[in-house]
């Protein structure tokens, strides 16, 4: 098949969207199209992109209907295709798609109603509005796109049982394994006393109470936390520019990112209780943390606990409490062998449990079964649709011995 993968707000090698869907279904022998801002016509891993500008000067909302506009004008010049969309913005194109005949895969990377919410928590009118945008236009797309493509099974609930699949964001382990070979990896005991916490750095993902905490640690320990990405508030930005124990790193490529990873004492999740952040399995900070064999301090929510807790990969604290997190980066810096084999246990969780190879077997099964369904309708034959429900997430193991169950001063 030809499948063309689109998004207007992603990142041109979007973890999600080019390292593991795209790549997966071209080594599969799929004709893949990548629609995306940024790089300039090329193929990567088997993967052609074809390039919308970014447009960085104009407004964001301008900025993203002109983007728009030009994926618009890809997509019709695909066809024929498959569609794989990536973000609520592209439902309309989505159903224009469908009118004209082409058989169109919504992924649902978010709940975005309850995202719309988390994100303007300080604006709670215009997040409830953007909010029920997102709900109309997902009403729509419910009832006339093909299939759903989504992200934990909380997510899921949300469409058609017998149209969607989840397809978690557990990390690719090859790439962590072939950063350790490569030598990338530093022994736990001969790291500084480090601590990451990447990706977008906002208040509700907890970077302000991360940055606080990290001043309460004693200044023996000559611990530093190493920000990687990029800031929602300018305000934060400037606070981390003028503290003493606190390193920022523009947004990297993951190969970076992952040399980062393999070189700390510990990674940060410090999420607010928000709508949008009580889903532990959709986090790719967490697993890639684990992935990467360091121990993790998580907020302390019902699943992020059965995961951090179950497998005794870390500590769980209240996100406000910077007190608390402050004691827990300690603890672990204090412990060096008992952080270290938290980390190992994260490592192996991912190795056995939360690792994308059981993921791109379902995407490749919803592909053919969609390319099956078209066949029998291109015979005039009824088309079957095998349903896919959500699976369950793995169930955690019995905490070990010195996990985060043992230490619950930090919880």
């Amino acid at each position: 098949m030809r499948i063309t993968h689109i998004s207007i707000i992603h990142r041109p090698f979007d973890s999600r969207i080019f390292a593991k869907q795209c790549t997966a279904l071209a080594a599969a022998g799929h004709d893949v199209r990548l629609v995306v801002g940024g790089p300039p016509e090329e193929e990567v891993d088997g993967v052609r992109f074809h390039a919308i500008a970014s447009d960085p000067g104009r407004p964001p909302a301008r900025r993203q209907f002109s983007r728009f506009l030009r994926a618009s004008v890809w997509a019709f010049r695909l066809r024929p295709s498959a569609f794989h969309l990536h973000d609520p913005h592209l439902i309309p194109l989505g159903l224009l798609l469908k009118l004209a005949g082409s058989r169109v895969v919504y992924d649902v990377h978010e709940h975005y109603p309850a995202h719309a919410r988390t994100k303007l928590a300080r604006h709670p009118v215009r997040g409830w509005l953007k909010a029920c945008m997102w709900g109309v236009l997902e009403w729509g797309a419910v009832r006339t796109l093909d299939r759903f493509v989504c992200t934990s099974p909380a997510v899921a609930a949300r469409f058609p049982r017998s149209r969607t699949i989840v397809v978690r964001n557990f990390p690719l382990d090859a790439s962590f394994a072939r950063a350790s070979a490569n030598g990338v990896y530093r022994p736990y005991g001969e790291r500084p006393n480090t601590l990451v916490f990447h990706g977008v750095m906002a208040y509700v993902r907890g970077i302000s109470d991360a940055m606080r905490a990290i001043e309460l640690v004693p200044a023996e320990l000559d611990c530093r936390l190493r920000l990687i990405g990029s800031f929602r508030e300018p305000e934060l930005a400037r606070r981390a520019a003028l503290a003493e124990r606190i390193d920022f790193i523009p947004w990297q490529p993951f190969s970076e990112v992952l040399r980062e990873l393999l070189a700390a004492r510990a990674g940060l999740a410090l999420f607010h209780r928000q709508p949008n952040h009580m889903d532990a399995i959709r986090s790719n900070k967490l697993f890639e943390y684990m992935a990467a064999g360091i121990p993790v301090i998580a907020s302390d929510f019902p699943t992020w606990r059965e995961i951090v807790v179950g497998t005794g990969c870390g500590l769980t604290v209240d996100p406000s409490d910077h007190a608390a997190i402050a004691a827990a980066i300690e603890h672990l810096l204090t412990h060096p062998e008992e952080a270290e084999a938290m980390g190992e246990r994260g490592r192996a969780a991912v190795r056995e449990r939360f690792n994308w190879d059981g993921e791109a077997a379902r995407l490749l099964s919803l592909y053919r079964d969609l390319q099956d369904g078209h066949r029998s309708r291109s015979n005039g034959l009824p088309a079957g649709i095998r349903p896919h429900a959500p699976p369950p997430m793995p169930g955690p193991h019995a905490p070990s011995a010195g996990s985060a169950r043992g230490a619950p001063e930090h919880r």
